[in-house]
């Protein structure tokens, strides 16, 4: 059996235990804890999150959901090896904190690893078509800046054929790069 990585960073609500559940086809590992600062809800991911998929009869995926803020980069070190793609969720209504997601591709580097990278954007359903444009364009100059190419896309954790849509992105990807 072939085993892959995927790590899903993001900052706080942005949907990474969600979409690890609805992935998951075993009972993931959840590493919620409440907050105790006040971060607009209850919950908060403060360890790695865990699920998989298989890809194929052969292939399996491991699901790693990380919190994107610096002072859990000691848990990026446990996931950034031999990924088979590095996504990154922002959600959309608040202003992402670009200094915090420069660090993230400082640190994932996916440019220098030959990681395939995806941006995802979710909490979308209301944004207005110039919203969305000037946030891909920020987020745009951002990948630029770390010489990334990625797509950056709309997504729905909590719906399975938008949260499938993620992988289809990143087999097309790989396969296109091998």
């Amino acid at each position: 059996m072939e085993y892959r990585k995927l790590a899903i960073v993001g900052e706080v609500g942005a949907g990474k235990t969600q979409l690890v559940k609805t992935l998951s086809e075993i009972s993931p590992l959840e590493t919620e804890a409440e907050s105790t600062i006040d971060i607009g809800k209850k919950y908060t991911t403060v360890g790695i999150d865990y699920g998989r998929i298989s890809l194929s009869s052969d292939t399996a995926l491991g699901l790693y959901g990380v919190p994107g803020q610096s002072r859990y980069s000691f848990l990026w070190n446990f996931v950034n090896t031999s990924l088979w793609g590095l996504l990154i969720l922002l959600k959309y209504g608040e202003t992402p904190d670009y200094d915090n997601l420069d660090e993230l591709l400082t640190f994932f580097a996916p440019h220098e690893q030959r990681t395939t990278c995806v941006v995802a954007v979710t909490h979308c359903e209301d944004a207005g078509d110039g919203g969305m444009t000037a946030l891909n364009s920020e987020i745009q100059a951002l990948l630029e800046h770390h010489k990334i190419v990625a797509p950056i896309i709309q997504i729905d954790p909590r719906d399975k054929n938008s949260a499938m849509s993620i992988l289809h992105i990143f087999n097309a990807i790989n396969q296109y790069a091998a």
